[in-house]
């Protein structure tokens, strides 16, 4: 039986199995954008407090929600790199990189002036100052940019690259929000470190891309990628809207305080997320450059899944034996009363962390049709929510179901359908 699972796993890939390598050396590198992070949310939990907090933590939801577009540029890339990768068509790759860097150049400016547009209807739902949500829009531009870089950098499989830069935009996010915060910019300064990391992570990722340089640049024609780019959006905007929209929905239903505490208590759950996603980074371009060969990818889904689950099962029973403790260590007493519900919102987590991998794993063999189920699991929770709000148990009890339902459909669906490569 142990013969006939290890030949599973290993079928169709080659001896030289780098999924586990290149997914420690990505791990690696989101820990460190995780770990910065949280000392960047627990440092703004405290020095902020649960009023202010929420308005950060609310704003942190709407910027899950916005760069949406900037991780569906980041994979759509990643998967197109990836194939002419595995023809060997550098000079494409480069004319492939050269057009989307001009053509997001311009998409970035016009949906920065829409999001202004609509940036008091965004602080008049939330109930939060003007201020705070502009400045926030500023990222706007690189946060649409530096996805194109990473897009190509991933699609490459320059991983160690991808580490470095991604490794560089948590320390640089960390130094300002504290800097701006200590200089008294309160949850602007917060704000404005967001745009300030996003910048410099853009501007460094010149130097590897340089490597380009040295071919000749082919012109291709790019229609498949816009036909791919739309299903991609839409999938990763229903996903971002399932693990945020509870929160942005909590800031406008409960008062400020148990709205910060509730976005702290979201924060610390979603650590499982954090902390797994960079499996599906790895996975991504690797099925699609296998899946481009005609070779068997199921297996890389059930390894991703089981290295998900590696990592994200501890987590979750940690946070589930010892809430207060957890809570206490990231965010002080002032959130205690919160940490009854972890539990629950752990495991939606680490349920939305399998069904993430698992919507990454048909996007990139161009499995589509099954994702249309989970548009139907966000609406019921928006609806569900929306009805019955009547406490934040009320509310995580929601997620937990609803979550368990979606992995659970999505990945039959795609383990048994038999027509995969």
């Amino acid at each position: 039986m142990i013969r006939g699972i290890k030949k599973f796993l290993l079928r169709g890939y080659s001896k030289d199995n780098s999924l586990i390598r290149d997914s420690i050396i990505l791990f690696s590198a989101t820990m460190i954008l995780n770990l910065t992070g949280f000392v960047f949310h627990f440092f703004m939990g405290r020095a902020l407090g649960p009023s202010s907090y929420g308005v950060l933590g609310a704003l942190w939801s709407l910027l899950y929600i916005l760069i949406v577009p900037t991780v569906t540029i980041q994979n759509t890339l990643s998967k197109f790199t990836s194939e002419l990768k595995a023809e060997k068509e550098y000079g494409k790759i480069k004319y492939l990189t050269t057009y989307t860097l001009k053509l997001f150049t311009l998409l970035a400016v016009l949906g920065l002036i829409f999001y202004l547009l609509l940036s008091k209807y965004i602080a008049a739902f939330l109930h939060i100052p003007l201020t705070p949500v502009i400045i926030f829009g500023a990222f706007f531009v690189f946060a649409i940019l530096l996805p194109v870089s990473r897009g190509i950098i991933q699609g490459l499989q320059w991983f160690k690259t991808l580490g470095v830069n991604m490794s560089f935009e948590g320390f640089a996010k960390l130094a300002f929000g504290v800097i701006l915060v200590l200089f008294g910019l309160e949850v602007n300064g917060a704000a404005l470190s967001v745009f300030l990391a996003f910048l410099f992570s853009f501007l460094i990722t010149y130097f590897p891309l340089r490597r380009l340089s040295k071919y000749k640049s082919e012109k291709y024609s790019l229609n498949g990628l816009y036909k791919y780019f739309i299903p991609m959006f839409i999938a990763l905007l229903v996903l971002t809207s399932f693990y945020s929209i509870d929160v942005l929905l909590v800031k406008h239903f409960f008062d400020s305080v148990i709205a910060g505490k509730y976005a702290a208590m979201s924060l610390v759950g979603k650590t499982i997320f954090f902390a797994t996603i960079a499996i599906s980074y790895v996975m991504f371009p690797k099925v699609s450059e296998l899946n481009k060969q005609k070779k068997y990818t199921k297996n890389l889904l059930i390894k991703s899944l089981l290295l998900v689950l590696a990592i994200g099962v501890p987590m979750t029973f940690i946070y589930s034996l010892f809430p207060e403790l957890v809570i206490n260590i990231f965010f002080g007493e002032e959130y205690l009363d919160i940490a009854n519900i972890l539990w629950r919102f752990s495991l939606f987590i680490l349920f939305f962390s399998l069904t993430y991998t698992v919507v990454m794993y048909n996007l990139s063999i161009d499995k589509l049709k099954s994702l249309s189920l989970l548009f139907l699991f966000a609406l019921a929770e928006t609806a569900l929510i929306w009805k019955y709000h009547g406490s934040l148990l009320q509310i995580t009890n929601i997620l937990m179901i609803l979550g368990g339902g979606m992995f659970i459909i999505l990945f039959l669906i795609s383990l048994l359908r038999k027509n995969d490569a």
